[in-house]
């Protein structure tokens, strides 16, 4: 596409928001239904024959599907930022993505893995960045029982060096950046215990990152301005100049 004359390629770094979404344990589900369907509009008069709408209800959680967790979903304090007042500047930046898919399931991805991969490709982490954690855990993603568990995370040593480097966001295409082994065993999760500390982001579910025709880039995705929240739904794009 082009965009102020300069032509780009855009990369879909979100799943659908769905009933059939993969739900990490103790969030709620995504339920949808019609409200109200063309045929109703009609009968009940709030629209007359050809013109007809039809409106979706939905309930879900501030944490499905592709999302972002905001300060306040790691921190206690009461006065933590909610999603809805975080700067739109951590959500419109420029971008970094790691291959990391050669990492066992369970594992931890630590900081001279991150060394290696941006030895590797070149890549510079600039002040404010997004940093996305390409596992290759995403193409799993319809089959639920096999995404929601034994994916790798980064580890304290790794998230630690990320913000160090100038990452404000780091997302992940597992459901969380942290490993499952800290998910559901060890139960500490480094990874935002270290976002917490810094008062940095953290992304989950994010699709598509090997996609992405270049390890650098400008990421976009703004969150929903949900009053009060910790996280919001995305919808994650990469821009790539041809």
């Amino acid at each position: 596409m082009e965009i102020f004359g300069e032509k780009y390629i855009l990369t879909d770094l979100s799943h659908d928001l769905s009933p059939k979404n993969p739900v990490f344990t103790g969030h709620l589900k995504t339920v949808m239904w019609d409200h109200l369907t063309h045929e109703e509009t009609m009968k009940s008069g709030l629209t007359k024959a050809p013109y007809s709408y039809r409106v979706v209800g939905f309930l879900t959680c501030d944490h499905n599907s592709t999302h972002v967790d905001s300060i306040n979903h790691v921190v206690a304090d009461p006065n933590a930022r909610s999603i809805d007042r975080l700067p739109l500047e951590w959500f419109f930046a420029p971008g970094v993505w790691l291959d990391f898919s050669q990492k066992a399931p369970s594992s931890y991805i630590t900081k001279e893995d991150v060394q290696q991969q941006l030895a590797k490709t070149g890549a510079t982490i600039k002040p404010n960045s997004v940093v996305l954690i390409y596992t290759g855990w995403y193409k799993k993603w319809n089959s639920p029982f096999e995404y929601l568990k034994n994916y790798p995370g980064l580890d304290r040593g790794a998230t630690e060096f990320l913000a160090d480097s100038g990452a404000i966001n780091i997302g992940a295409d597992a459901p969380s950046t942290d490993t499952y082994v800290e998910v559901t065993q060890v139960k500490v999760q480094p990874m935002h215990i270290v976002c917490r500390e810094r008062e940095i982001l953290n992304m989950e579910n994010v699709a598509n990152i090997d996609k992405i025709p270049k390890h650098m880039f400008w990421f976009i995705a703004l969150p929903l301005k949900l009053h009060n929240a910790t996280g919001s739904p995305i919808r994650a794009v990469a821009l790539v100049k041809k």
